[in-house]
């Protein structure tokens, strides 16, 4: 129904009240306003424990259609499950750290463990792939160890750190000096069966010096230890 100025006879929108040119009240009414409220919905927020297990569905099925996949495409070309093998070893691999990232994230120490005892039993299964048996023990397995403490430990000091800014970056620096040690000196008993470090030694005083410049810093400008506000960020 038009809406009709009763004074000046001016056509008016449907949902105007008052006439823009005399200004006289009009008799509109509200029942089909030109613009409509827009449309809201009342979405809930998902919480951190919803997030994650969407995650953990997510790459489930990401991960599964790429082991059935790949073995798929094996059986037809090969006619048996030959290169396929590692795909599928490498994906059930991801499948057990991620369930282990996703329901057990708060455990720090339990997550660690399950993680290098799953990482272990990936290369005993790739070495015994190539029937050869001669590398996940004497080298993989204690690489992984060694790193899997390493990073252990590591996280376990950032989260009991109070203060997270250039200290966290001197502890990753120590970190990898150590893991640069442990590498060669694993790699060097199983090539020669001797212990010798030489590069692993430079990293390590190089790394040791940085963090100790990274460390004053901290612990001598407390106030602008946080990474934002020491760069004004």
């Amino acid at each position: 129904m038009m809406n009709i100025c009763k004074k000046c006879g001016v056509e008016l929108d449907i949902n105007m009240n008052y006439c823009p040119l005399c200004g006289h009240k009009t008799n509109a009414t509200s029942e089909a306003p030109l613009y409509p409220k827009d449309v809201t919905y009342d979405f809930k927020e998902l919480s951190n424990v919803q997030k994650r297990k969407i995650f953990w569905d997510l790459s489930l099925i990401v991960l599964v259609a790429g082991i059935l996949s790949s073995t798929v495409i094996d059986l037809i070309i090969n006619k048996n499950i030959t290169w396929s093998k590692y795909t599928i070893t490498v994906g059930l691999a991801m499948v057990i750290h991620i369930s282990l990232i996703v329901f057990l994230h708060a455990r720090t120490i339990r997550l660690f463990l399950l993680g290098f005892i799953a990482s272990s039993l990936l290369i005993l299964l790739l070495d015994w792939f190539n029937k050869s048996m001669n590398w996940a023990v004497p080298v993989g397995i204690p690489l992984l160890f060694c790193l899997y403490l390493i990073v252990m430990v590591m996280a376990l000091i950032i989260k009991k750190s109070r203060q997270k800014g250039v200290n966290l970056i001197a502890y990753v620096l120590i970190a990898i000096a150590i893991t640069g040690i442990a590498t060669e000196g694993i790699l060097s008993l199983y090539v020669n069966n001797t212990l010798t470090l030489h590069w692993s030694l430079i990293l390590l005083v190089c790394m040791v010096a940085i963090s100790a410049i990274l460390l004053f810093i901290h612990f001598r400008l407390k106030k602008a230890t946080d990474l934002r506000k020491f760069f004004n960020l």
